[in-house]
C-alpha cells in the first residue's frame, strides 16, 4: 500500500509532505498504518470533504492499493479520527 500524505495550513501556513510504502515500514507499524486505512473507511470517504473553517490544518491524502487508488482533501475538523491520525503517522519522520 503507498500512501502520499501533503499537511497545509493552520496559523503558520506551513507545509508538509511525505509518502510511505507499508511494505517498507516495520511490521507493528506497517499494521497500526494499514488499520488506520481500514478503520476510516478511505476509499468510501468523499474526494472533498471541509469544515470551511479559516486557519486549520489541512490534509491531502492519497492511498493506492492493488492498482486502485483513492484522493481526499479535508481538513482537520471534518477529517474522521483514524483519518487525521493516519496523516499523524505517515507524516511523524517528515517533522
Amino acid at each position: 500500500m503507498r500512501i502520499s500524505v501533503c499537511r497545509s495550513g493552520g496559523f503558520a501556513g506551513l507545509r508538509r509532505e511525505r509518502a510511505v510504502d507499508t511494505e517498507r515500514l516495520p511490521p507493528p507499524e506497517r499494521e497500526a498504518v494499514e488499520h488506520l486505512v481500514i478503520e476510516a473507511r478511505f476509499f468510501d470517504l468523499p474526494e472533498r470533504d471541509t469544515s470551511g473553517l479559516p486557519d486549520v490544518i489541512h490534509y491531502r491524502v492519497r492511498v493506492e492499493l492493488h492498482g486502485r487508488s483513492h484522493e481526499v482533501a479535508t481538513d482537520e475538523r471534518a477529517a474522521p479520527d483514524p483519518l487525521v491520525e493516519l496523516a499523524r503517522r505517515v507524516l511523524a519522520d517528515a517533522e
